[in-house]
């Protein structure tokens, strides 16, 4: 037995018995959608498009639903325009729509897509003002200075930039600067490229940046092997194949001799050998033994012949084949 289990404090719809007797099988189930919105708006209700965004439902399928019961008059469409009811009618359906104060709804947080660092850079008198107001920043650029020794407007800017819209801690930014002495791009370009990188992949905090220093020293130590392995001209990694590593070496966990023997069977391209390791790591293959093992298990079977050519050739068949076609068998 099925019941209704409903709070009638909050107030009830009466629906005619006869509208439910007559057309609850003939009528489309969306035209009870749009007929429980009027009966839920007695003094009248608002147009097709209003009750199509009240409802859910698309205007000209409230349309149809409109002509439906029109046409069997249950309802009377007079074209006229009423806007206090129209709110009315409105209002209703978005206070129905809202949850009960005491229901916790979880939305997901979705976070602001990061910024790049502004082309306009601060003034002189900008910076020397900042200096003046922040002495995390006046540290900053003190050790800015002893890493990579005397440097001009440029670099001074891209520090208070990097340190305002960014927000990271003196040893975030410091570590930073570190980092890229360490690789020999210490241009205000490559140290303006690290930070936005670092910035849009949420690296803002020490234990991120340690984490991140190691993958890339991963990433560096697997390029410097692929650079004899397989013959890369390239002193350091270009972007795009530094992508790639990342994914293979950090994401997938795939060992060097693997992606080696990827690059070898995709003739180099480093696309092709994407789309094979990405294979292989999601069916759990880290060794290229295990690879060719999957290959081999791949190939087409050899098809046997289903008959000895031999021994056909040795029967009596082909006599009797021969004597039939000079006339010599009678059937």
């Amino acid at each position: 037995m099925i019941k209704i289990k409903c709070d009638y404090l909050c107030g009830a719809v009466a629906v005619p018995t006869d509208i439910i007797d007559k057309y609850l099988k003939l009528a489309p189930a969306a035209s009870f959608k749009v007929l429980l919105f009027i009966l839920r708006n007695p003094d009248g209700s608002a147009n097709a498009e209003q009750i199509a965004m009240c409802t859910g439902l698309a205007p000209v399928d409230v349309e149809d639903c409109l002509t439906f019961w029109e046409s069997n008059g249950v309802i009377a469409v007079d074209n006229k325009f009423n806007e206090e009811a129209v709110k009315a009618a409105v209002g209703n359906a978005k206070v129905l729509c809202q949850p009960e104060k005491n229901e916790c709804v979880q939305t997901k947080e979705e976070k602001a897509p990061v910024r790049s660092l502004p082309v306009k850079k601060p003034t002189q008198r900008e910076i020397a003002l900042r200096l003046e107001e922040e002495e995390e920043l006046q540290l900053i650029c003190n050790e800015a200075q002893s890493i990579l020794g005397t440097f001009g407007y440029d670099t001074q800017s891209l520090l208070v930039m990097i340190y305002d819209y960014y927000g990271f801690p003196p040893e975030v930014i410091i570590t930073l600067l570190q980092h890229q002495k360490c690789e020999k791009k210490t241009s205000s370009a490559a140290i303006k490229s690290r930070a936005e990188d670092w910035a849009k992949r949420g690296i803002d905090n020490l234990e991120a940046v340690e984490k991140e220093l190691l993958e890339l020293e991963r990433i560096n130590n697997t390029y410097e092997l692929l650079k004899t392995a397989v013959g890369l001209e390239n002193k350091a990694a270009p972007p795009r194949i530094t992508k790639y590593l990342r994914l293979w070496t950090v994401d997938w966990g795939c060992s060097d001799e693997l992606i080696i023997y990827a690059l070898d069977e995709s003739g180099k391209v480093f696309s092709d050998a994407n789309k094979l390791l990405k294979k292989w790591a999601n069916s759990g293959i880290i060794t290229p033994e295990q690879a060719k093992e999957k290959q081999k298990k791949a190939l087409p079977k050899e098809v046997k012949k289903s008959y000895d050519t031999e021994k056909v050739g040795r029967s009596s068949v082909l006599d009797w084949a021969k004597k039939f076609a000079d006339g010599e068998e009678n059937v």
